[in-house]
């Protein structure tokens, strides 16, 4: 094969990947600097909880489950910011898809020091599908910054060094 094909070969098989226009769209799609969707979720004592009660400040909003392994990974990591960034204006919101006994007992139990909402996968799960999350993929985590616009979307389990490097510019 010639090497100017060669070359090309890249390009023909990047054309080809490329998806149709009705596909379906990615996580977090079109949500980059848009305005958080705002909603009402309860705490684990049932108390209602809005979004908006942290305007101001910078908020992880993380998507998880109990029975999801890498959500459980990460929680710790979460606790540990919370402590170190919570005065420079961080506050972490866990969303639970899960049961509120279940998600109350792992909270007690990780000794999670952030606001925990509940809603089940319906209720929760209508609230990630309006923070660009249409597959229910957990864990999925939403940084917003302190005038509640989207400014990072992490699909998977976050590691340390993605998240301090995101949180930085925004604290």
């Amino acid at each position: 094969m010639p090497t100017r094909a060669i070359r090309l070969l890249p390009l023909l098989l990047a054309a080809l990947c490329i998806a149709p226009s009705g596909a379906a769209p990615l996580a977090g799609q079109g949500m980059q600097g848009a305005q958080a969707p705002a909603f009402t979720l309860p705490d684990l004592e049932g108390n209602p909880r809005r979004i908006g009660e942290w305007d101001g400040r910078v908020v992880l909003v993380n998507f998880w489950a109990t029975w999801c392994p890498p959500c459980r990974k990460e929680i710790p990591l979460f606790v540990e910011m919370q402590s170190a960034h919570g005065d420079a204006g961080l506050t972490i919101v866990g969303v639970a898809l899960d049961d509120p006994q279940a998600a109350a007992a792992f909270a007690r139990d990780q000794g999670i020091n952030f606001p925990v909402l509940v809603g089940g996968e319906d209720r929760a799960g209508e609230v990630a599908r309006a923070y660009g999350n249409p597959y229910g993929s957990l864990p999925y985590s939403v940084l917003l910054d302190r005038e509640g616009k989207v400014r990072y979307i992490h699909v998977g389990r976050l590691h340390r060094e993605t998240l301090e490097r995101e949180l930085a510019p925004l604290l």
